[in-house]
């Protein structure tokens, strides 16, 4: 007999899982895509059988991408939706916890949007870095505006999304000046703002494209005002944070370097402390780094995933 096939929303978790080029909030998108496919392929269950159905997802979801806080935080959506430990589990709680959270994306986005928008000032060099989905859709708002200025942005190794960010960028009308990673630092003291997105925003800092940090550290040198625009679904609580990690990618995309004394590492994402950055931008406007740990601190975890993230971390059975 033939294996069997994997369900639609098992198919599109692994497609995120071998993503290596899209955005958090690109990711995001496609994540609920597969939460709905998962409730619409559990609507028949009964409560004891969905149980197993939601911990099954949930072990997926959080294990793809495990560095983008948005797929943990739509997990935490779901179990909080369910009840707190999901014992009396109801397929109605979870379609509209799903709802709610899938309306508030695009709304979210845009409001950050709107709150980064004003940053930009007519005739200013804004540098960025890696490809924020956020960041782009502001500096074409700002375009939009009828404001002129121009971007600095490098290639982003390995997988070079700087590279199409540059390239989006100029097709719609923006100047841009796309340099290598490593010469990127050295155009801060020509920059007027430094803009970059979050895949994580937890009490400890800011994790992003690994190379954030020297960027952060530079733009405090040359006093040049640093913001991450990051809504709310980038957020981690405390109770969720600690299950954040750091995926190692593939050594070949470093170097086709195979030799016992050489060990490749590929990290894609690095944490950069608060305090370097002027602010986060969100959909409530902009929060100082001392705000962003206080709101943090009064997340709400779903006990019932907390504790299934606990024994997936252990290699226990759920």
């Amino acid at each position: 007999m033939g294996r069997s096939v994997p369900p639609d929303w098992v198919r599109r978790l692994r497609q995120i899982e071998q993503d290596r080029r899209s955005g958090a909030s690109v990711l995001l998108g496609r994540a609920i895509e597969a939460g709905r496919l998962f409730l619409a392929a559990t609507r028949p269950l009964s409560s004891d059988r969905l149980r197993p159905a939601l911990v099954r997802f949930t072990r997926l979801l959080t294990a793809c991408q495990p560095s983008l806080a948005p797929l943990l935080n739509l997990a935490n959506a779901l179990w909080l939706g369910a009840g707190d430990r999901a014992e009396n589990l109801r397929w109605i709680g979870l379609h509209d916890a799903m709802a709610a959270y899938a309306d508030g994306v695009d709304r979210r986005l845009a409001t950050t949007v709107r709150h980064g928008d004003r940053l930009v000032k007519a005739g200013s060099l804004v540098l960025t870095y890696s490809h924020s989905t956020a960041v782009r859709m502001t500096l074409l708002r700002v375009l939009a505006a009828g404001r002129r200025f121009e971007v600095v942005c490098s290639e982003s190794r390995p997988m070079g999304e700087g590279v199409s960010l540059a390239r989006r960028l100029a097709f719609a009308g923006i100047p841009v000046h796309l340099t290598t990673d490593a010469s990127l630092p050295g155009w801060m003291e020509e920059a007027d703002l430094f803009l970059v997105g979050a895949d994580a925003v937890v009490g400890t800092g800011v994790v992003n494209k690994t190379g954030t940090e020297p960027l952060a550290q530079a733009a405090r040198r040359a006093r040049v005002p640093a913001y991450v625009l990051a809504d709310s679904s980038k957020w981690l609580p405390p109770g969720l944070a600690r299950f954040w990690r750091m995926r190692e990618e593939a050594p070949g995309e470093i170097a086709p370097l195979r030799h016992p004394n050489v060990r490749v590492h590929n990290h894609y994402f690095d944490r950069s402390p608060l305090r370097l950055f002027s602010g986060v931008v969100w959909e409530e406007g902009i929060a100082a780094p001392s705000e962003v740990r206080q709101r943090l601190a009064r997340l709400r975890t779903a006990t019932g995933l907390i504790v299934l993230l606990e024994r997936q971390a252990t290699g226990r059975r759920p």
